[in-house]
């Protein structure tokens, strides 16, 4: 989708792109594993292992008690906490996830990262999560996946080079929930990524 001359936005389903690269279950013991943790819910996204992609059940199974986790917030480096092993949720609604706990959650902590590399190795910008373009672009997207008249809420837009080739990308994080309630049909959260 175009939303100005020579930009498109492509979007991912994250759960079924973590699903798609998956890696030898066997190697997970032999080699050094990665996890990555949403650090407000504590929700196990899954690991990288020798620079692949595996699921959350089966990184939990090479995940040690009191591993070192770097916390990171949208734009910086928020220091280290230590992990517990993997878990399932204590939520009745997300029981079939794992969680890790850790020993600090700061408030503005996105996500904790088990490994030697910096996740922010190039500046991230917050913009304006009201811009008009970013905005009618959501909305435009929507209508074409079958959503009439969509009430888009924009919660937040970051401009980032993402694979280092010089170009930034813009991600945009979106939603129609305007209150704190259960989600319907209806409902459209989403992440969008402009490439």
């Amino acid at each position: 989708m175009k939303i100005s001359q020579g930009v498109r936005l492509a979007t991912m389903s994250i759960p079924y792109a973590a699903s798609v690269m998956v890696a030898n279950p066997f190697l997970v013991a032999k080699a050094d594993v990665h996890p990555i943790v949403e650090v407000q819910s504590g929700y196990l996204f899954g690991a990288t292992i020798n620079s692949k992609w595996i699921k959350s059940e089966e990184a939990a199974k090479a995940i040690s008690d009191e591993r070192t986790y770097k916390i990171y917030g949208l734009t910086q480096s928020l220091g280290e906490a230590k992990g517990a092993k993997p878990k399932p949720s204590e939520e009745e609604v997300c029981s079939d996830v794992l969680t890790v706990s850790l020993s600090s959650t700061p408030e503005k902590g996105a996500i904790a990262l088990a490994a030697p590399w910096n996740a922010l190795p190039r500046k991230v910008q917050i913009l304006d999560a009201t811009q008009q373009v970013y905005v009618d672009a959501v909305r435009d997207f929507l209508k074409t996946k079958g959503i009439d008249n969509p009430k888009v809420k924009i919660e937040s837009i970051l401009r980032v080079d993402l694979d280092g080739d010089g170009e930034e990308e813009v991600l945009i994080s979106a939603t129609n929930y305007f209150q704190k309630m259960r989600a319907r049909q209806c409902d459209h959260p989403l992440a969008v990524i402009q490439w």
